[in-house]
């Protein structure tokens, strides 16, 4: 993987350029590998592994690379007069697209709700076609590592070190995605999937949580029974009430033989394999409803139980009227256009440090199908088609259609902090692409929308197409606004996050779009 690190993110002196014939030499940095790797600090290739250099005491980043493999990024504090060792437990590649099983092919319930829900959490996946590549990834990479002691999240030093790690997650996903050309699968196919599973049953022990008995008989043979079920992973929550009747063995000490650490009875549970589904941070918590019988295991008998299984209330109510498993359906303020979830985040806009609070974005910009459907009537001239942006609209046109689906148009800032995507280079695709697979420029006319390959965080042509309108006052206030982006008639020089066009509010062309955000 080729890579090349802006000096803004260099923020310790480059360490490899120093003179071995330098006297002083104040620590020592060791880094082995699982895999034949090479080794970059803070940016710079320096050597393969086993890797041994002398350096300045000091924090250093340092990143390992190997063909197939994720590459790790960390930070090291070298101290004088000592050996740092470090090994890198090279991680592969997630599933190679041989690899990746076609959906009908998956029989675990399980495996298709974990991918439902990477998916739920990525949003774009809804309208990128291969987007089990993109589930696998995200599922896949290494996360970053925490501040190391004396450091924290604020340093500066820590700071360098994860603008560095975000810069290689966005080279490694461009690599990825190359690489990666997935079947064109999307939640309904998994959703239908996953249905198609939960028409069969299943029967497994539940832990009893709590048990309750009342006697009907003197010597507690025979008595009303209420026993309170709920798995580990809360997907099975449940109560049970009937009788109990035995010749030998009382309610009391069976109640004691359920709830025994660990229990000496077990209870088996048959249920259908279909779940009620509420919605939780980043996907959905899943919930069994339909239960069918009891049996307890004790003493090497399996006694079959006779009562009533009853919801909690809370899930009672979530309780579909029909068989067939769903995802609640969620207010849809953008029924069409879909949306990113963009993370907040430090971002340096024109010189000054400010924090970005996590939105959601259009994935593309808003096209004339939406457009008419949900902002009013408009004659786009003689480039028509719903797929198509809509263009030739004002700044006016562009804030109150945003305001119509419940958003508002991005500020310039929120505007190029989506489209770097974590990115330090100021266009979206990485060294050596061609701008062509990601922009739409020196063109003859618009294109439809998400033509073009996404950035880091699933954006779809954020740069050419039509120039897309931002919120902020230009020089003349309220009168003058600002155009991002470039359009299909820009050339490539001015596809650049930092460029931006000032126009008169009134101005329209068929250049000129929008797309909107949507913020808590």
């Amino acid at each position: 993987m080729k890579s090349k690190i802006a000096p803004t993110l260099l923020t310790v002196v480059l360490l490899s350029v120093l003179s071995l014939a330098q006297e002083v030499s104040n620590g020592v940095l060791s880094i082995q590998s699982s895999a034949p790797a090479g080794v970059w600090l803070n940016g710079q290739a320096v050597g393969n592994t086993p890797f041994l250099m002398e350096l300045p005491a000091d924090w250093v980043i340092y990143s390992v690379r190997a063909p197939g493999y994720w590459p790790e990024v960390s930070l090291i504090n070298i101290e004088e007069g000592k050996k740092i060792e470090q090994k890198a437990e090279m991680k592969k590649y997630g599933l190679s697209v041989s690899e990746i099983p076609e959906i009908a092919n998956i029989n675990d319930l399980r495996t298709l709700e974990i991918l439902y829900d990477s998916l739920y959490r990525q949003k774009v996946a809804i309208a990128v076609p291969d987007s089990v590549c993109l589930a696998v990834f995200a599922a896949d990479y290494p996360l970053p590592i925490s501040a190391p002691s004396p450091l924290d999240e604020t340093s500066d030093v820590y700071r360098s070190y994860y603008e560095f790690y975000v810069y290689e997650r966005q080279l490694s996903f461009n690599e990825w995605y190359e690489s990666c050309s997935g079947p064109e699968q999307n939640l309904n196919v998994i959703l239908g999937r996953i249905n198609e599973l939960g028409a069969k049953q299943l029967s497994g022990f539940v832990p009893v949580v709590g048990a309750k008995f009342e006697p009907t008989a003197s010597n507690g043979l025979k008595g009303n029974l209420e026993l309170n079920f709920r798995s580990p992973d809360g997907r099975a929550d449940v109560a049970w009430k009937g009788t109990w009747e035995n010749e030998f063995l009382t309610g009391d000490a069976l109640v004691k033989a359920l709830t025994a650490s660990p229990p000496v009875a077990l209870a088996f549970l048959t249920t259908q394999n279909q779940t009620v589904w509420l919605p939780v941070e980043g996907g959905y918590s899943r919930h069994f409803y339909k239960y069918h019988d009891l049996s307890i295991s004790w003493n090497a008998l399996l006694l079959p139980m006779k009562g009533s299984f009853i919801l909690p209330e809370w899930l009672a109510n979530a309780v579909p009227k029909d068989s067939t498993p769903q995802p609640p359906v969620e207010e849809e303020v953008v029924p069409k256009a879909f949306l990113a979830k963009i993370p907040g985040g430090q971002y340096r806009y024109k010189g000054k440090d400010m924090q970005i609070r996590p939105f959601a974005m259009n994935i593309t910009a808003i096209d004339q199908g939406l457009y008419k459907a949900k902002c009013g009537k408009k004659d786009f001239g003689k480039y028509k088609g719903d797929s198509l942006p809509a263009h030739s609209v004002n700044w006016k046109e562009a804030n109150s259609c945003c305001t119509a689906l419940g958003g508002d148009l991005p500020t310039e800032a929120e505007w190029e902090y989506a489209a770097r995507a974590g990115s330090p280079l100021k266009q979206i695709w990485p060294a050596g692409a061609n701008p062509k697979d990601y922009a739409e420029f020196n063109g003859k006319k618009p294109i439809a929308t998400g033509s073009k390959k996404p950035n880091g965080w699933g954006l779809r042509d954020m740069f050419g197409n039509v120039a897309e309108w931002v919120k902020d006052d230009g020089f003349w206030f309220g009168k003058y606004k600002y155009l991002k982006g470039g359009s299909w008639k820009s050339d490539e020089s001015d596809l650049n996050i930092e460029k931006s066009e000032e126009e008169d509010a009134r101005y329209w062309g068929t250049h000129t779009g929008f797309r909107c955000v949507f913020k808590n």
